[in-house]
This record gives structure tokens, C-alpha cells and sequence, in this order.
């Protein structure tokens, strides 16, 4: 698969009127459905996903009908009918947010430890002495994601 994930920021939208949580994002802003859910059978629910290669199209399929979604884990192909992979862009980045959550945020405190500023590591309040001021604003945006993240006011 080629495309890349959908355009941020994302936020999930809840709706209890119509008991329903979605998950959008794109341009123009929150315009786009990344991911919702459907009814599955009688017993569960099923994930719809954007198709990406419709660039600002909001076509949603259910996963289980895209098998060019869905991949057998590497040396687990045997296992592919009951567990498999989710190759789509949007689910890799939803799974990859953890590591990319703490490689942000040590990348912060390392920096902050490599210059001497112990007591702002644990709150990454500092602006780095010597960066050039079209790197500040990327830092600061940095900074913001993580503290949306933790869910702290920014």
C-alpha cells in the first residue's frame, strides 16, 4: 500500500443520540471519517476504514470486506484465518502512537539532560539555547502533541 495515513489532527467525535464514536481527522479540519464502527453480527462490531487512495473522499469500507487490508503476521501465516495483521495506514499509525509517544518524549528529556536543564526535563518547558528560530516552532508543536497526549492543557 503506497498512500499515506489521513491527514491530521484527528480528535474522536461521540454522539450518544446516535450511540456512535468516530474517529476524524483531514482537511479541511475533522472534514474527513478516519475510522467508525458498525454493527457485526449479533455479538460485536466491525471497523470501517477510509478508503486513502480517493484523496479527499470520505468512502468507508468495512475491514473484513478489504482483504488488501488485512495481512498474515510474518512466520504466522498458518494463523491468518483467526489473527492477522492491519495493513492500512491510518490502523498502522494508531498502533504505532505508543512508540512514537516515548520516542518524543525521551528525545525531550535526553536533550534537556544533554544541556543541563535537570529540573525542566520532567515538564520539557524549555526553549534550547543555540536552535535557530525556525526550529523553535517545531519544537513547541512537539511539545504540544505530547501534552495533548497526556492529556494536559497546552
Amino acid at each position: 500500500m503506497t498512500t499515506t495515513h489521513t491527514e491530521g489532527p484527528w480528535r474522536w467525535e461521540f454522539n450518544a443520540e446516535h450511540r456512535s464514536v468516530s474517529l476524524v481527522g483531514g482537511r479541511p479540519q475533522f472534514d474527513l471519517t478516519v475510522m467508525d464502527f458498525t454493527r457485526w453480527g449479533m455479538a460485536g462490531a466491525g471497523i470501517r476504514l477510509r478508503e486513502l487512495s480517493e484523496r479527499g473522499m470520505n468512502l468507508l469500507h468495512k475491514l473484513h470486506e478489504r482483504p488488501d487490508w488485512i495481512a498474515p503476521f510474518p512466520g504466522r501465516e498458518h494463523h491468518k484465518h483467526w489473527r492477522a495483521d492491519v495493513i492500512h495506514p491510518d490502523m498502522r499509525l494508531i498502533a504505532a502512537a505508543p512508540a512514537l509517544f516515548k520516542a518524543l518524549d525521551d528525545l525531550f528529556t535526553d536533550m534537556l539532560i544533554a544541556q543541563g536543564n535537570m529540573r525542566d526535563a520532567a515538564k520539557h518547558d524549555h526553549r534550547w539555547e543555540g536552535c535557530a528560530d525556525e526550529i523553535q516552532p517545531r519544537i513547541d508543536a512537539a511539545r504540544a502533541a505530547l501534552a495533548n497526549a497526556k492529556g494536559e492543557a497546552q
